[in-house]
């Protein structure tokens, strides 16, 4: 179960793991600093979440500009089924951006 933020951090980790290894990703948590210094590269993946726990996962075709599918993502008390019918729509998620970047 997932009760604090530090837990519902590393569930996102778990599920973008998992979700890398069957697409052949990398999926990393989003970072300012990155950004600030134009370190995202085209095809970068990259996943952040907001004060209500709201998941944002994110394909970035050059340093600056990057295309983002924002989910609902369960309250921030998880249980095991909660987790697993969230990756579903994670790797959608995923999926898509990479369709996107291909097209």
């Amino acid at each position: 179960m997932v009760v604090t933020e530090i837990q519902y951090i590393e569930m996102l980790e778990r599920l973008f793991a998992r979700i890398g290894s069957e697409l052949g990703v990398t999926v990393t948590r989003y970072s300012f600093g990155k950004f600030q210094h134009h370190e995202y590269r085209l095809g970068d993946l990259t996943y952040d979440y907001d004060s209500s726990f709201q998941v944002k996962v994110c394909n970035w075709p050059n340093t600056v500009n990057h295309r983002c599918e924002h989910l609902e993502s369960p309250t921030p008390i998880v249980t095991r089924e909660d987790e697993t019918r969230f990756e579903g729509p994670l790797r959608e998620a995923v999926k898509k951006l990479l369709h996107e970047e291909s097209s």
